[in-house]
């Protein structure tokens, strides 16, 4: 029964991987069309650390850590780019 948990804890972490990849394609796309920096390349730094949480879950390894650093990380550049993307000032 607990590799049921397993897979759907590595499951959840491949698919927020997907979900900040796709946030990042939206900052490119809106840096290269529109010329505002959006810092983009910083929301992959919270894929590598999901997908590093993923593979440590799947050895049996506790990556709680990585998990809870990338998704802290991801809240602060979700709020960037809204700012940017919203043109809200500082």
């Amino acid at each position: 029964m607990a590799h049921i948990g397993i897979v759907l804890e590595v499951y959840s972490l491949i698919l927020a991987s997907a979900i900040t990849f796709f946030l990042f394609a939206i900052g490119r796309f809106y840096q290269l069309n529109v010329g505002r920096e959006t810092h983009c390349n910083w929301f992959l730094v919270p894929v590598i650390l999901f997908l590093s949480s993923a593979v440590l879950y799947a050895l049996d390894y506790d990556g709680i850590v990585l998990a809870c650093v990338g998704a802290i990380l991801l809240i602060i550049l979700t709020i960037m780019l809204y700012n940017v993307m919203m043109g809200v000032e500082k």
